[in-house]
């Protein structure tokens, strides 16, 4: 039987300590985690963790992280998603072609990319990652990639390269493009409304390639969301099974 599992993140504010005494007021990311929760609650997950603001600590996260990750086997599904700020810092380790690591701004700092990259290299063999980011510079938000992703409404998934063994199966739902920004209004962000509208639009299942095409559609020029997948694929397999 398939465990499915989720960690939902929204940050409406930061902490003004951790970043030169900006608090980073961003309405409706808590909406935004709360209703991706929600999501999978009434899909049937079997366990769904909801972090906000001051919990979204690199400590608390890499503790929630740990605890379902202990609970995953081959074929079990983790939803990860993350409702933030989102910016970019200069590559330390050479693996980024436009020399930016991408980053998660959480209450008490930015998390590089590369340091996201060491959370899901801790997962087991099989085991599958939805990875939705509605955040600025969201299109590679969890490993350095080379550009060429799939961008907007093309549904037809990019593989990326492998430079380190990556184990589990990931799909990522980036809310635009590194060095672009994901809009949003005190209602929640654009994508993720755009991806909840689509669903439940739907008049039948979607596999995961297919949610975020027509999701994609339905955004602004300005904002071009990105699909990727890294490890063992699984975007086109019924989204959420």
């Amino acid at each position: 039987m398939t465990t499915r599992l989720a960690l939902c993140l929204g940050l409406t504010r930061l902490d003004p300590a951790a970043y030169g005494g900006w608090d980073g007021e961003c309405p409706g990311c808590d909406r935004d985690a709360a209703r991706f929760a929600t999501l999978c609650h009434d899909i049937g997950f079997d366990g769904v963790t909801v972090l906000i603001n001051r919990a979204v600590t690199a400590r608390r996260v890499a503790s929630a992280f740990e605890l379902l990750r202990r609970d995953l086997r081959a074929g079990d599904l983790l939803v990860l998603y993350n409702s933030g700020h989102g910016g970019q810092q200069p590559d330390r380790n050479g693996d980024e072609l436009d020399g930016c690591d991408e980053t998660l701004c959480w209450w008490d700092g930015e998390v590089r990319d590369d340091a996201i990259e060491r959370y899901l290299l801790r997962l087991r063999k099989g085991v599958r990652v939805l990875f939705v980011s509605d955040t600025c510079n969201s299109g590679t938000s969890y490993r350095g990639v080379p550009q060429r992703l799939n961008r907007g409404r093309r549904s037809t998934p990019v593989r990326l390269p492998e430079p380190v063994t990556f184990r589990a199966g990931l799909v990522h739902f980036g809310g635009c493009e590194d060095g672009r920004s994901s809009f949003g209004t005190e209602e929640g962000g654009v994508w993720t409304l755009a991806l909840l509208e689509a669903l439940s639009r739907a008049k039948r299942p979607l596999a995961y390639c297919e949610w975020f095409a027509r999701a994609a559609r339905e955004m602004d020029a300005e904002q071009r969301p990105v699909y990727s997948e890294w490890g063992k694929p699984f975007g086109q397999m019924e989204a959420f099974t």
